[in-house]
C-alpha cells in the first residue's frame, strides 16, 4: 500500500511505499533533510514534528528517546532516519527549526562567513593565510604519503570501500526493532 506523504512548509509531495524511513521519503521526493550522523541515529538535526499521521509509524526507537528530550517528543518530533512508515495513509511533516536543534556543519559554514565578512582587514589576511599553511601542510603531506601513480587508484577502492562501508553502517545501525521487521519474509507476514 502507498503513502501520501506532505513535508510543510515547502509543500513537497509524493508517495512513497510502506517500509520506507522519513528521511529516505524525503530524499525520494526531491528534499534534502539534513542529518549530521548520516542518518544512523547519532544526532538530532533530522528531527521532525510530525503534524499528520503519527499512528501510521513504527514506535519511538531507543535512539530517539536519548536525542530527543521528553518534552520534544510529547510535542511531536521524531527523527526522519529513524521514523519506519509502517501503513497506507496520509502524512504530514515539518522539519524542526534549527534553533530547535543542533547545528549543522554547513550552518556553522554560513556563520563563519557572515563572522569573518564583519572582521578587519588585518584579521582576514591573518585568517586566510593561516588556513593556507593548513592546506598547503595536509597536502605535502598526502604527496609523501602517496605515490602519484598509484594515488588516483588508491583514491578510487577506498571511495568505493567508503560508500559499501557507509551503507552497511547505516543498515546495521537502523532500529533493531525493524531490522527484525525486515528479517521476516513477506510469506511469514501473511501467515
Amino acid at each position: 500500500m502507498s503513502v501520501n506523504i506532505k513535508f510543510e512548509p515547502a509543500g513537497i509531495t509524493g508517495v512513497v511505499a510502506e517500509g520506507t524511513y522519513l528521511w529516505d521519503a524525503a530524499k525520494r521526493i526531491g528534499l534534502r533533510l539534513p542529518a549530521e550522523c548520516g542518518g544512523r541515529g547519532e544526532c538530532d538535526t533530522c528531527a521532525v514534528l510530525i503534524e499528520k499521521g503519527t499512528t501510521l509509524l513504527s514506535s519511538l526507537t531507543n535512539a530517539e528517546r536519548v536525542r530527543l528530550s521528553p518534552e520534544r517528543l510529547a510535542a511531536g518530533e521524531r527523527l526522519a532516519c529513524q521514523a519506519k512508515i509502517l501503513y497506507g495513509g496520509d502524512i504530514e511533516v515539518r522539519p524542526v527549526p534549527v534553533t530547535e536543534r543542533a547545528e549543522t556543519t554547513a550552518e556553522t559554514v554560513s556563520d563563519f562567513r557572515s563572522d569573518f565578512k564583519s572582521l578587519p582587514l588585518k584579521k582576514k589576511l591573518a585568517t586566510l593565510v593561516e588556513l593556507e599553511a593548513h592546506t598547503m601542510i595536509e597536502t605535502l603531506n598526502t604527496v609523501v604519503e602517496v605515490p602519484v601513480s598509484m594515488g588516483e587508484k588508491f583514491m578510487n577502492m577506498m571511495a568505493r570501500k567508503g560508500r559499501a562501508m557507509s551503507k552497511h553502517d547505516r543498515d546495521e545501525h537502523r532500529p533493531a526493532e525493524h531490522r527484525e521487521e525486515d528479517a521476516v519474509s513477506p510469506e511469514e507476514k501473511e501467515s
